[in-house]
Order: structure tokens, then C-alpha cells, then sequence
């Protein structure tokens, strides 16, 4: 079977012309396939347009592996590009073979398998991350903690937000004093909130709990900029200079728009 661009959901009338590419709609991987529907059912094409994998499932995501998360009759799982089941449809939720093991929900708790569909680490989480530098974070009651790949606690259950940045420092998130009444529109905007509405703001740590920069942005610090933390503060985006000076990147810019109506909900000065 072969398709053109116009036949898919992804397609826009208004915004396409006969002409377009696939790749204008869509995102091809390493393997030159990419996902497209129709009707809201999801499977991958080739460069061409020849459907690779049917078109049968409920949703379909790149992955780092030779293989795809999809979801069918409300699961997850994995398959190749063949169709073959690489991972049952067994999940609530998957994310992505990172390090070599995937993070999964199952029965509402989160844990990792490898591969080969074996548990590696128990389903006892609420949350977590992907692992990174052999470290996730994970949540349990509310608070997050770090573990390593045999399930070790390496710091405690006691932050709004945790995740390894990279071998050497960890980012942490803790409630401010700012409550947000307007989460309906603040979900708008890229922030986060504790479970009771109040706002969280992040900084880094070392392996051994060691705060080395305070919570200081209103974004996890996954990033740096001349071997400074990139942070965000009253929603723009700069460096932390020597760990306390704030300084803003000249091409950032806020549209109006969006600083009058944080600045009414109070979040932005």
C-alpha cells in the first residue's frame, strides 16, 4: 500500500499543498520510517510512502531502539518495524530503552524491565525518570528520591522533583510559598506545581546530597552555558555567573501577551 501525504490525518488543507513531502508532516527515524494515521489509527511509512507497519494501532512513538512503542486496546508495548511483539502489550504507560532498560507502569506503579521483558528494578514507584548516567529519579508518597540500577536508595524520599543531569550533579525541585489558584491557565505555560498547587523551583545537587546551587529556576536544569547553569527566572531564560549572578540571554524575548497574563496570576513580576 502506498500514500500520499494528503491521505493522512496529518495533512492540513490550509496549511499543505498537494505537493508537500512526507517528511514536512512527519518525522523520519534512523531507519528512514516515520509514523503517520488515518483515521486516528497509527502505523509507519518509508520515505516512498509504502506502509511498513499497518496502520492498526492507537498511537505509535519513536524510539532509541530498533523497535516502537505503540499502544493497542489501551496498552503498550513494543514491535519492529516487521510487526513482531518485542514487548508484550502488557503496560499502562512506556517510555524508552534508555541504558538499556525502559521505564513502565503497570497496575498504577512504575518500574523497568530490560529488553528481554525481565523485571530489573520492582513496580513500587509513583513516578520517575529515564535513567541517566546509571541513576533515575523515582517517587514514592508524594517525594523523590534517587536510586541506582540495583535499586539502591542513593538520596532519600524528600524532594518536589528529582533527576540525574549527569555523572556529577542531580537536579531538585522544592515547593516555594507561591500558591497558584489559576492552574487551569497557568497548565498553559511551561511551570510546575506541587500536588498542592504551590510552585516549584529547582537547583542542583551532588551524588551525595550536597546542595550545589540553590533552587534558583522555575525549570529542572538539564543544561549549561560557558560551564554555567542554564536557569529560567520570572520566565526568561539566562546562566547563573559564578552560581549568583543572574544573566539573561540577549535573544530571549517574552511575548506581551503572555507576560500580562502571568503577571495577573501572580507568577511572573
Amino acid at each position: 500500500m502506498i500514500l500520499q501525504p494528503k491521505d493522512t490525518d496529518q495533512f492540513d488543507s490550509f496549511i499543505h499543498k498537494d505537493s508537500t513531502k512526507f517528511d514536512e508532516i512527519t518525522v523520519f527515524d534512523r531507519n528512514n520510517l516515520a509514523p503517520v494515521s488515518i483515521n486516528n489509527k497509527f502505523g509507519l511509512i518509508d520515505l516512498q510512502g509504502n506502509v511498513i507497519l499497518p496502520l492498526e494501532y492507537d498511537n505509535l512513538v519513536l524510539t532509541t531502539v530498533n523497535a516502537y512503542s505503540v499502544k493497542k486496546n489501551d496498552k503498550w508495548g513494543f514491535v519492529t518495524k516487521n510487526s513482531q511483539v518485542l514487548i508484550p502489550f502488557d503496560y499502562e504507560l512506556t517510555s524508552d530503552f534508555i541504558e538499556n532498560i525502559c521505564a513502565v507502569k503497570r497496575n498504577g506503579k512504575w518500574g523497568f524491565i530490560d529488553l528481554l521483558n525481565q523485571e530489573v528494578i520492582p513496580f513500587d514507584y509513583d513516578g520517575c525518570t529515564d535513567f541517566k548516567a546509571g541513576f533515575a529519579g523515582v517517587e514514592k508518597n508524594g517525594k523523590w528520591g534517587l536510586i541506582n540500577k540495583k535499586n539502591e536508595l542513593i538520596i532519600d524520599f524528600k524532594y518536589e522533583y528529582l533527576t540525574p543531569v549527569d555523572s556529577n550533579f542531580v537536579t531538585f525541585g522544592v515547593a516555594t510559598s507561591k500558591k497558584v489558584d489559576r492552574i487551569d491557565i497557568l497548565a498553559y505555560f511551561p511551570y510546575f506545581l506541587s500536588k498542592d498547587n504551590y510552585l516549584i523551583h529547582f537547583g542542583l545537587l551532588s551524588f551525595d546530597d550536597k546542595v550545589i546551587l540553590d533552587a534558583v529556576s522555575e525549570l529542572p536544569i538539564l543544561e549549561s552555558f560557558e560551564n554555567s547553569p542554564v536557569v529560567r527566572q520570572n520566565y526568561r531564560l539566562g546562566y547563573m555567573k559564578n552560581g549568583q549572578e543572574f544573566i539573561k540571554f540577549d535573544q530571549f524575548t517574552i511575548d506581551p501577551y503572555e507576560e500580562k497574563i502571568l503577571k495577573q496570576i501572580g507568577v511572573m513580576n
